[in-house]
């Protein structure tokens, strides 16, 4: 084993990744993780937009089949829907597109991350714990552990002492101040103005649809001379035989929207859109706003300490709408595991991997 400990500080889907990487090369790995995560798929209270849309892309499942064998059959025997080509559609402003010629899964976010983090923390030496990381402990210009505290105890800080320390914070990463708490250069923030709503609602399947002919569909529209407007329809086909609706208006205000908007939305769509609405709706609708896309940038990595990094979106985060969020975490821990295949010393070679990531982190930023 290269490791002794390692920590990851997020268990969501990087943080979980990550774990999985780094699982073939220490003895434990530790999750510190600020939220309560249920038994079941239940979303994060600290990710607003896990409760929309999400699929995992071609390459990325791809990839958790290599780590989790027979993780793509599981997921569907308990509800997820496969969509291989001809079972899905693209349209740009209703007008139909060539089909993709890929296989998707789809299923609720909250569903895809339960699956993910059975199969991580049914590893040997992989542990979550239910704590609140508070800074970082630094040793010889390198990071030598994370401190933390009990969510909603005394102040009292322990300390989890790791050889190598992975950033999984997400959109909200406090790296950037403990960095500079620590007495090391920030890291420059890029932002990139999006300002982009979401509405997202359930609806029963039919039971003539239990098993759909089309499993998902995009609608893309061409956004208004003023940058406003309608910018997509998605409907995917989850467990629980729902269909998800998620609606997309660049500029619209926050207000919230209703089930009733979104099937009025879709009545004027091809088909399968009207087709996903018609059912009982299960719940209200679920509201969210997307304000911009961030990226962190390790400026100087002769000044960044050994012994950590960054992933998934505590790096960078992309345009919802492009749905590569997860897919981008998966590339990045699957740099992470190479990486730590190919390196003697990959606790002091950290600057090695960030250069690494920054390839792929590139590919998402630009499609952005």
């Amino acid at each position: 084993m290269t490791f002794g400990t390692v920590c990851v500080i997020g268990a969501s889907v990087a943080g979980l990744l990550a774990a999985r990487a780094l699982a073939d090369h220490a003895r434990r790995v530790v999750l510190l993780e600020r939220d309560v995560l249920a038994a079941g798929p239940v979303g994060h209270t600290s990710v607003p937009q896990g409760r929309h849309g999400h699929f995992l892309q071609p390459n990325a499942l791809e990839q958790l089949e290599d780590w989790f064998p027979g993780f793509t059959d599981d997921a569907v025997a308990r509800g997820a829907v496969p969509a291989p080509p001809g079972h899905h559609r693209l349209y740009m402003n209703s007008e139909p597109m060539a089909d993709w010629d890929a296989t998707l899964l789809t299923a609720s976010r909250p569903f895809l991350e339960q699956r993910i983090r059975s199969r991580v923390t049914g590893i040997a030496g992989v542990e979550v714990r239910h704590v609140v990381a508070t800074g970082l402990r630094y040793r010889d210009k390198a990071v030598a552990g994370v401190a933390h505290r009990t969510p909603g105890g005394p102040a009292t800080e322990r300390v989890l002492e790791a050889d190598l320390t992975v950033d999984a914070m997400g959109r909200g990463t406090s790296l950037v101040r403990w960095l500079e708490q620590g007495g090391f250069p920030a890291l420059p923030v890029q932002w990139v103005p999006v300002g982009i709503g979401y509405t997202t609602a359930l609806f029963r399947r039919s039971p003539d649809d239990l098993s759909p002919t089309i499993s998902c569909a995009l609608d893309q529209f061409t956004p208004g001379v003023d940058g406003r407007g309608l910018a997509a329809v998605a409907v995917y086909a989850i467990e629980g035989d729902l269909w998800q609706v998620v609606g997309m208006a660049y500029g619209r205000d926050r207000e919230d929207a209703t089930v009733k908007d979104l099937r009025g939305l879709c009545a004027g769509l091809p088909d399968i859109f009207r087709k996903a609405t018609a059912g009982e709706p299960v719940g209200g609708a679920e509201t969210y706003f997307y304000t911009d896309n961030r990226r962190r940038r390790v400026a100087d990595l002769e000044r960044f300490p050994a012994g950590l990094v960054d992933i998934g979106d505590a790096v960078a985060t992309s345009n919802p709408i492009h749905g590569i969020g997860m897919a981008s975490a998966v590339k990045q821990a699957s740099v992470l595991a190479d990486f730590l295949a190919g390196n003697s010393d990959p606790a002091g070679r950290t600057a090695d991997f960030l250069r690494m990531r920054e390839a792929v982190v590139d590919e998402a930023w630009t499609d952005g």
